[in-house]
């Protein structure tokens, strides 16, 4: 996906998702000498993706200046083939005429989507990738009643395993004990197996003996 951020209208918010940018992506910061810092995390993280990446400076302050530059841009790209998905990160609403133009105007239909960060854009762009897949579950809304009941009663299992392996070859290994728990499925069986297949036959055996009350 390519990625045209108006730095100077969406800031460091806009960069929402830069963790998420993979080596396909194309990522192009355009900003100005009002707005041209960016956090340390979120340039790592796009080095690390391995994205393309291109910064452009406005040289001249004016009235949408920066908007002219990035409708440039990605005309430019387009006029070179570029045929995937862009996104324009920014707030400003007159970018809808730039996306309303390459839609439906242009001999060669392309795909243009406006949104207020780069992690609004992957969901959007609806790619079949892991990490559309990934933020599409992260962002579902859960009811924080429900939510919260089930983490009390992780605290407190937490606590009784704490508790119970105290003192143990096996009190630094709680937490994997409580995630062999958690699995979907809990039968006696099940449990038994994965302890063994976790711990070994010796600890495995040990270990589930202790935790079989509360399986």
């Amino acid at each position: 996906m390519l990625f045209l951020i108006d730095y100077e209208n969406v800031g460091n918010a806009g960069m929402k998702g830069c963790d998420y940018l993979d080596a396909g992506d194309h990522i192009i910061v355009f900003y100005s000498d009002a707005r041209k810092h960016v956090e340390q995390r979120t340039l790592e993280n796009i080095t690390v993706s391995g994205c393309v990446f291109e910064i452009c400076k406005l040289g001249k302050v004016g009235k949408n200046a920066l908007d002219f530059y990035i409708a440039s841009r990605l005309g430019e790209l387009i006029g070179e083939g570029y045929e995937q998905t862009a996104v324009v990160v920014s707030s400003d609403g007159g970018f809808q005429a730039v996306r309303d133009y390459w839609q439906s105007r242009a001999i060669h239909k392309r795909r243009i989507l406006l949104s207020s960060c780069i992690e609004d854009g992957i969901v959007s762009g609806n790619e079949n990738k892991e990490r559309t897949r990934i933020l599409k579950q992260m962002r579902e809304k859960l009811e924080i009643g429900e939510y919260y009941s089930v983490y009390a009663e992780r605290m407190r299992v937490k606590k009784v395993l704490q508790d119970m392996f105290a003192g143990t070859e096996y009190e630094g290994r709680v937490e994997e004990i409580q995630n062999m728990l958690n699995q979907k499925e809990k039968s006696a069986k099940i449990i038994y197996l994965n302890s063994l297949h976790l711990f070994g036959r010796k600890g495995g055996l040990e270990i589930y003996n202790r935790i079989k009350q509360i399986v």
